[in-house]
């Protein structure tokens, strides 16, 4: 998910009231409007341009942006045809053509558009991902995805947030192993196999899988990495030895699909498809892969915490465990702390950890979990990739591992997903009781 960032400052009106001489200084403070909520005013903007431009494609491109948010289709469609016309060989456009038309499930349209683009060899490898994307959409398209979601969400297995809170209390009360793991689009990247169909996907994959790096680790030069590849296998035995899998639901999907999404797409019916099978073998149960955001919306969190077992900690905030152990009934017994996600580092703040998350504080967490069993202790895990591995440990030894991700950030101040934009539902109480259930 992506992070929640400050809005932009919105231009001054008057900074720039017509389109002048200077069409990009224009599309700029069109787009500034807009993505400050200003729609009128950037549409203001985006008319002159179109006017007094109508040889260039920036009007055309930014007028389709805004009728596709608006839900005009085919208008959308119509300007982004006009914008390639101006200029056949810009790249900025055909991208968001072919998105738009894949989005709206004209994939035939989307893969023409595509193979009459002039891509110079600078633009090949972009112009190939979307090549194989369309292929995937085509390969695996909506209606699919949409079948797998909806055949988790009505499993018998699959568990409300009241049903995941007392699992996790029947695990720790009667001192036995448990883990629940989230699956989001970074696992759907590493769990995806480039190998797949003969490596018909393989560019898309390895441009999803170096993106996910940068954002965990502020680089992707672990792409090829023996020792990291290993892990794949690892993860997969963690998913399919765990108690609840958190996975995509049809929304998400929906939205996805919806913008022709390269990385969202793939990854999120990734996870689908990899999971189908557990649900007609051995018994894992599933829940919604914001289960972290209800379970502690519903105040299942904080009566875990009150509940009087010891608690464990996995999280890149240094304060964290402190501000548990205020909490009135909340028993801290162990905290271990890994860098932080490196994308979000300036909200974050940095850890001043030496060395990375993998191998460094990876081989330390991991070898101080397996240093001793941890019956009846629920363990809070926020790390990403890696936590899942965590959560993997932590159950082999007895443990209960609950994978609460982005809610570590939250309860430490932090926005770091769109979600968490209004952090007062999100609070650490210092009480037994959270705020207002379902408040988002």
């Amino acid at each position: 998910m992506m992070a929640a960032e400050p809005m932009p400052r919105a231009p001054a009106r008057g900074g720039w009231a017509r389109a002048g001489a200077d069409p990009v200084a224009a599309v700029r403070a069109a787009e500034a409007l807009r993505d400050c909520g200003d729609v009128l005013g950037a549409a203001a903007i985006v008319a002159e341009l179109c006017r007094l431009f109508p040889h260039l494609p920036y009007g055309w491109r930014e007028r389709a942006v805004l009728r596709r948010r608006a839900g005009d289709g085919p208008g959308a469609a119509q300007d982004f045809a006009r914008a390639r016309a101006a200029d056949p060989g810009d790249l900025l456009t055909l991208v968001q053509s072919v998105r738009q038309l894949a989005g709206a499930g004209r994939l035939a349209e989307a893969q023409a558009c595509l193979s009459a683009f002039p891509a110079r060899p600078a633009q090949a490898g972009r112009v190939e991902r979307l090549a194989q994307l369309i292929a995937y959409m085509q390969r695996h398209p909506e209606a699919e995805a949409m079948r797998l979601a909806m055949a988790v969400r009505e499993s018998p297995r699959h568990l409300d947030t009241a049903s995941v809170e007392a699992r996790i209390a029947a695990a720790l009360a009667g001192r036995n192993p448990f883990s629940l793991v989230r699956l989001g689009d970074g696992e759907g990247a590493w769990i995806s196999d480039p190998e797949e169909e003969d490596g018909r996907f393989r560019n898309l994959y390895r441009h999803n899988r170096k993106r996910i790096l940068r954002t965990w680790f502020g680089s992707d030069a672990l792409v090829d990495r023996p020792d990291f590849l290993a892990l794949r296998e690892r993860v997969l035995e963690a998913i399919r030895a765990a108690s609840v899998v958190g996975v995509t639901y049809p929304e998400r999907i929906r939205h996805e699909y919806g913008i022709a999404s390269p990385d969202g797409v793939p990854s999120c019916t990734n996870v689908l498809r990899h999971v189908a099978p557990l649900l007609e073998q051995g018994d894992t149960a599933f829940c919604t892969h914001d289960i972290h955001l209800d379970l502690h919306l519903s105040g299942a969190l904080h009566r875990l915490l009150a509940s009087g077992h010891p608690v464990g900690l996995i999280t890149c905030h240094p304060a964290l465990a402190a501000a548990l152990a205020r909490r009135p009934g909340t028993r801290v017994a162990a905290a271990l702390l890994v860098p932080e996600e490196k994308r979000f580092a300036a909200v974050i703040g940095a850890t001043g950890m030496p060395g990375p998350h993998f191998p460094d504080a990876f081989g330390r967490v991991t070898a101080r979990l397996r240093g001793r069993d941890w019956p009846g202790v629920l363990w809070l895990v926020a790390a990403g990739y890696l936590g899942k591995l965590y959560c993997r440990e932590i159950a082999a030894r007895g443990g209960v591992a609950v994978d609460i991700g982005s809610i570590a950030d939250a309860w430490s101040g932090k926005a770091t997903r769109p979600g968490l934009a209004d952090l007062a539902c999100y609070r650490l109480e210092t009480g037994d009781q959270p705020g207002p259930a379902g408040a988002r």
